[in-house]
Order: structure tokens, then sequence, then C-alpha cells
């Protein structure tokens, strides 16, 4: 009996995702421009030719783990703040998941913070992608803030957003640096404080 369409999808959706995964743990060991799509292939247990039928080469692989994570982060995160009220909460919780998501995955966060970076290219075009669409919700929390008096009104939505992004970022990027034990995650609730000491009004 011929495959439904629907049971086609999800056999495709989930061997794409297991080359995903397999390309973050090797380009987490190895490097990105020191992986082959080869050692992918492997790692994912297909054939190299199969990666090809998903993918063009290695820059599309990047690029589609960035975009992959993205994609089901922001999707998280939209559906949990859309039942909080509080702005301040809402920037909480996208902070607390931010840094959940990384510490809980090393090896994506080694090729987030890491492998992704070496591009500027990659980079330049990340920010009017996924990562735009993340920025953008960011300040969206923030506008929603201001306009309810939560956030301070004299800091441009667009500099905070920065400011937010920046300083998770960072936290990131150290936590990968230095190896820590600790938990990335309880580094939420300080930087959080820090923030909104600089932005809810006195």
């Amino acid at each position: 009996m011929p495959q439904s369409s629907d049971v086609r999808t999800s056999s495709r959706e989930m061997k794409r995702e297991k080359i995903l995964r397999a390309a973050i743990e090797v380009f987490a060991k190895r490097g990105y421009f020191s992986s082959r799509m080869t050692d992918v292939a492997h790692r994912a247990n297909v054939a190299d030719g199969t990666l090809y039928l998903y993918f063009d080469g290695k820059e599309d692989l990047l690029q589609s783990i960035f975009d992959h994570v993205l994609t089901l982060f922001i999707e998280r995160v939209q559906d949990e703040v859309e039942v909080v009220e509080d702005p301040v909460e809402k920037l909480r919780l996208l902070i607390r998941r931010h840094l959940e998501l990384l510490g809980g995955d090393p090896a994506l966060a080694q090729v987030l913070q890491i492998e992704i970076r070496h591009s500027r290219r990659f980079l330049a075009l990340a920010t009017r992608g996924k990562l735009g669409e993340y920025l953008n919700l960011i300040r969206g929390i923030i506008e929603e803030g201001q306009s309810l008096g939560r956030f301070r009104h004299d800091i441009s939505a667009g500099l905070a957003t920065q400011m937010v992004f920046g300083s998770v970022d960072e936290l990131v990027m150290s936590w990968v640096l230095q190896d820590s034990a600790v938990e990335l995650e309880s580094k939420a609730d300080p930087l959080m404080a820090l923030l909104t000491d600089g932005l809810v009004p006195r």
C-alpha cells in the first residue's frame, strides 16, 4: 500500500532533523571549516548523497541549523508570552528560555556561538532572517512595556533590544568559552535584575 502524503512528509522531516542534529554534533566537535559533508552523513548514518537531497551543501546545512533552531524557539516563546500579561515577566521568560535552550545543549551552543560567527556573510544574512524575527520579538515586548509604563521611555526600543540580546548573547558566549560547570539558566534572574534596574522607571 503506498504511503500517504502526511506519512511521507513526516518521514522526510524526521530524517532532515536527524541530519541537522548530526551536523550540530559534528560541527561542534570538529569545527565547521574542518568538517566535511561525509562526516555528517556518517554521524547521521545515511549515504553521502542523501544529504544533498535535503541540503545544497555545508553552508546551506549551517544556515538550516540556525533557521530550524530559531523557528522552534520563536514559536515556543511566542506561545508562552501570549498568556503572560506583564511585559517584565515576558522578558524574563524569554531570557530564561534562551539560556535554558543553550545551557541544556552544549553542542548547539558551540555551533551557534562559535562556528556560525566565522562567516560575516552568514551573520549579515541572518539578521534579515530568523535572527531578525527574534530581535523583533524582543523589541515588541519592550515596546509593550514602554506603552504600559513598565519600561522607561527615555531609552529607545531599538537600543534596549540590542542591550537585552547583547547581554544574553555575551553570557552564553562566556559560558561556552569557559566550559563552565555552572548552569547557564541560573544566570537568568541576575541578568534580568540588572536589566530591569535600567529599564523600569523609578
